[in-house]
């Protein structure tokens, strides 16, 4: 049996088709964000990647000081200003080597979970957990992205309606090289984030749009979402942010125009939607639903899950072209999601090129130029139906 969670979140999904015969579900992408408020010690059982993590946040972050931008554009967020929170000073330092354009996925092997309030660093190829981490007194980790060196993670933590960001570091051999603090901002959760590739941007939703920070300069720019929701934020190199963007009313039935994977040029003048591009739409036919956007550090292409719906709804990783949204390959195997209680099929981790990738269809495997190969991947229990952002690659 599927848990509510999973039932509602497939019936958001499939909404827009509901005459098919598929099971009845009901809502579920926003009650992911209304869990997260009381996810300590609650055990998740929603699959992360169908509605790609859903966050909430109560407040938007304003911020004041000086343009990068001679000419902003009058009544758009088109200049830089001084990045919000309280801040570490003098402490980040870009990301290491990415690895090769079509690296093998061997050559990144760690992943960080957060587990209780830890973060947990493994080896995905022998499950040796190399680094924990504990977070400061009061506060509990909630959140991880990956840079793409396979050596640096941001971690997020939630306590006293603050959060913070802190930069991991790892040695060569996955161990624990620093834990440096970032900044901190008034927030009672953990928002959606992403790190950009090389670690110089940091890119998280806010309840009116989007906040993406410059973490050496400490200068911050803001997207308005004009009244709809971002989550599932991927970054393609230091340029391309791709996200989804849906209704934010958790009972919504009719999704707005644009809703769907878009991609945004953040060097863009104008306000969010204007300024970016809807990719593949919420539900691109009446028998695909499409979400939860990985985009590749070089930025030309999106690995994305597919529902597949009929009588019975199955899954798989597609690849699309980020130039114009057309489906390329697909890259796993079909695995049923509703009749056996799975969680859907999703990529992993891919290299900058997209050639290589690990993902998860029923089975962890690898995919090499295009052809799935079952393999065996260390993934904590369970990983791969928790709510929130709780795994990093």
């Amino acid at each position: 049996m599927l848990d509510d969670e999973l039932r509602e979140q497939l019936a958001d999904w499939v909404r827009p088709i509901q005459h098919l015969a598929i099971p009845d579900v009901a809502v579920l992408r926003r009650r992911a964000r209304r869990r997260r408020a009381r996810r300590a010690g609650a055990a998740a059982a929603v699959t992360a990647v169908v509605a790609a993590i859903a966050v909430a946040v109560v407040a938007s972050l304003p911020g004041s000081g000086r343009p990068a931008s001679s000419r902003p554009q009058p009544g758009s967020s088109a200049s830089w200003r001084a990045a919000p929170g309280s801040w570490t000073r003098g402490t980040w330092q870009p990301a290491g080597p990415l690895p090769a354009a079509a690296a093998s996925p061997a050559q990144a092997p760690y992943f960080v979970t957060i587990h209780g309030a830890a973060a947990v660093v493994t080896d995905a190829y022998t499950g040796h957990v190399t680094a924990t981490v504990k977070p400061s007194a009061a506060a509990r980790f909630a959140g991880v992205a990956a840079a793409g060196d396979d050596r640096t993670f941001i971690l997020a933590a939630s306590a006293a309606g603050t959060v913070t960001f802190d930069e991991l570091r790892l040695r060569p051999g996955g161990q624990l090289a620093s834990v440096v603090r970032l900044f901190s901002v008034p927030m009672p959760v953990v928002p959606a984030f992403a790190v950009s590739p090389d670690a110089s941007l940091l890119a998280y939703a806010t309840v009116t749009g989007l906040e993406v920070v410059r973490l050496a300069a400490q200068t911050a720019r803001t997207w308005p979402a004009a009244g709809g929701e971002l989550s599932s934020l991927s970054w393609g190199g230091d340029k391309t942010l791709a996200f989804e963007w849906s209704a934010v009313s958790p009972v919504a039935t009719v999704q707005p125009a644009g809703a769907g994977v878009r991609l945004l040029d953040i060097t863009a003048t104008g306000r969010l939607l204007p300024a970016s591009r809807l990719l593949i739409g919420y539900c691109p036919s009446s028998q695909l639903c499409t979400g939860g956007p990985v985009i590749t550090a070089d930025g030309a292409t999106v690995f994305a899950t597919n529902l597949v719906l009929s009588a019975t709804i199955r899954s798989r990783v597609e690849e699309y072209s980020a130039r114009t949204g057309r489906p390329l390959a697909a890259v796993t195997p079909l695995a049923d999601v509703a009749n056996g209680g799975g969680a859907a099929c999703q990529p992993l981790w891919a290299d900058p090129s997209g050639a290589q990738l690990t993902v998860f269809c029923g089975t962890t495997g690898v995919v090499a130029d295009g052809r799935f190969s079952p393999v065996e991947l260390h993934l904590p229990r369970g990983i791969l139906n928790s709510a929130g952002q709780d795994f990093a690659w």
